[in-house]
């Protein structure tokens, strides 16, 4: 028709090569937990043309297979890992096991340059420990929470930072920066957690 249309560069050729790894744990231990993130992650990435690889993970052992049989393939960027957080003691639980995140840095080895996002509540409230495994790992950075999220938060929050992701060049805190000004223009917060800042964060 003879318009002109402006479109991020990545937009042109990203569809063919952009791969996630989504690892999810199930919230319950008796295994009758519903929830799948999953299956909303994926439909939103194939609005990108992005594709979405995704496994439960159930033990440290299934977890580590994963990290290093797809998380070091260089198609993929970011590794998104879904499960319950526990700030205090800086856990991530696996539906069976929880990895203790002060004394596991060697499973995120071999990842230099990707981001790992856990939706996982309170993580963020682990800035040393979260800090170290990023420099020990050669991370572009690891993004997360600081308090406890509803799914509806973790989903509309996750939804804008991989649009940032597939349609953008800005590295992950100026991402999360993004996405935290959209969060408060729109007035949404976590039902447990209002008054917190800046839920969303991004160590580097």
């Amino acid at each position: 028709m003879g318009e002109r249309k402006t479109v991020p560069i990545r937009a042109l050729d990203y569809p063919q090569h952009e791969t996630i790894l989504m690892l999810e744990a199930r919230l319950d231990r008796n295994l009758n937990s519903k929830r799948e993130q999953g299956r909303y992650i994926k439909a939103l990435l194939e609005q990108y043309g992005a594709k979405l690889l995704y496994e439960r993970v159930h033990t440290i052992e299934g977890l580590q297979f994963f990290l290093r049989s797809e998380g070091r393939k260089s198609n993929v960027r970011l590794i998104h890992f879904t499960g319950h957080g526990h700030g205090r003691e800086g856990t991530l639980s696996l539906t069976l096991e929880d990895i203790k995140l002060a004394e596991s840095s060697e499973l995120f080895k071999g990842l230099k340059g990707k981001i790992l996002l856990f939706s996982s509540c309170e993580i963020g409230r682990r800035a040393k420990i979260l800090r170290n495994i990023v420099r020990e790992n050669g991370l572009a950075g690891i993004i997360t929470y600081r308090a406890e999220v509803e799914d509806t938060y973790a989903n509309l929050a996750e939804s804008m930072v991989y649009d940032r992701l597939l349609l953008s060049s800005d590295p992950p805190e100026r991402i999360v920066k993004h996405v935290n000004a959209a969060l408060k223009a729109l007035g949404a917060k976590p039902e447990l957690h209002p008054y917190c800042r800046n839920v969303l964060c991004c160590y580097n």
